[in-house]
């Protein structure tokens, strides 16, 4: 074997372990993270995961404000809705504004298949809803953009889209 045959191999060898590496190290960041029902975001987490996490809004003071809904899909419960107010920022500056949350529960993520969530703020008497995101795939905790919707009447809006269709979607209650 010619030194340029050995080295055609072992750069091979070297790419081949490279790509297995990367493939074990994906899946391990993709598994997803065992949590009870009763870690749920509420109002508290909210705020403290505004700092914490990449599903997160640039707000302060937060609270959950009207009724969550609970949403089904596939014959279990899926995900909850629920519509927060806080002192957020955005390109205007800063003031009270309304933001959604989309939290889907572990027994609908552990069944593995794929799903992004919808987040969004309706507004009472308009067709779309604002601050409409959609999360990454399989991202258990999603938030819309906070708008500035404090002086009309809103509710949270949320769904899931998986394998290409939607599943039900839902509103939390109406607060005027």
């Amino acid at each position: 074997m010619s030194p340029l045959h050995r080295l055609g191999a072992a750069v091979a060898t070297l790419l081949a372990s490279t790509v297995v590496a990367v493939a074990l190290a994906s899946s391990a960041s993709a598994a997803p993270v065992a949590r009870s029902a009763s870690s749920a975001p509420t109002a508290a987490t909210v705020s403290a995961t505004s700092t914490a996490s990449t599903a997160s809004v640039p707000c302060s003071s937060v609270r959950q404000i009207g009724g969550k809904l609970v949403v089904s899909d596939l014959g279990m419960s899926a995900f909850t809705v629920r519509q927060y107010i806080g002192w957020c920022r955005d390109a205007a500056g800063s003031a009270w504004m309304n933001f959604a949350s989309v939290y889907v529960w572990d027994q609908y993520h552990a069944r593995g298949f794929a799903y992004r969530s919808s987040a969004g703020i309706a507004v009472r008497g308009e067709p779309e809803t604002r601050g409409f995101t959609t999360s990454a795939n399989r991202q258990q905790l999603s938030y819309s953009a906070p708008v500035r919707t404090t002086t009309s009447c809103t509710q949270g809006w949320g769904k899931l889209v998986r394998a290409g269709s939607e599943s039900a979607q839902g509103l939390s209650s109406l607060v005027c």
